[in-house]
């Protein structure tokens, strides 16, 4: 199950550790999402084939594109590391192992998502983020795209981009509120 919390440092210097401030600051998923748009859905690894959980997503945000990410070598964890964004959001769905997805939010702090098997993650386009291994170097995601996979990450600053700046008007205007 997903955790969430608030970073200690920019955490460069040994980026598999949790970073964790003392003593915690946790945030809950519905907080992490009014503050930066993350969303969290939790499916099993073991029936997400059978039980249209995984296809209901899909079909609600238009994915037609899978492909699955086996442990990334270290050229690329330098690269996903980077502090970027992206035009369209990212979406993945955890299979095996352990990683984090460090966000920006709204005030431009560091919260820290570890995400497990069975996690499924949103991040919108135009927000901040990075993503790191945790110490046991494992890790498969299921990707899922819009269309082919053609996702190009821009590295900060990238404020002038069109969906960051829709990406902070929906922060601003309240749009990442859970409707009760």
């Amino acid at each position: 199950m997903v955790r969430a919390w608030y970073m200690e440092g920019d955490g460069l210097d040994n980026p598999r550790d949790e970073h964790q401030r003392l003593p915690p600051k946790f945030i809950t998923l519905e907080d992490l999402y009014k503050v930066s748009g993350v969303e969290h859905h939790a499916l099993n690894v073991d029936t997400y084939e059978g039980d249209g959980s995984l296809e209901k997503i899909k079909e609600e945000r238009g994915y037609e594109y899978e492909d699955v990410q086996e442990t990334p070598g270290e050229g690329d964890l330098q690269d996903f590391y980077t502090e970027h964004l992206h035009e369209t959001e990212e979406i993945r769905f955890v299979l095996e192992g352990c990683g984090y997805y460090d966000i920006r939010d709204n005030n431009d702090e560091w919260i820290r998502v570890e995400v497990v098997s069975g996690d499924l993650i949103i991040v919108p386009g135009g927000c901040y983020h990075r993503f790191m291994l945790d110490h046991t170097n494992s890790f498969k995601a299921k990707r899922l795209f819009i269309k082919d996979p053609q996702y190009k990450a821009f590295k900060r600053p990238a404020d002038n981009m069109d969906c960051r700046q829709e990406y902070l008007q929906k922060l601003e205007n309240g749009n990442f509120e859970i409707e009760s």
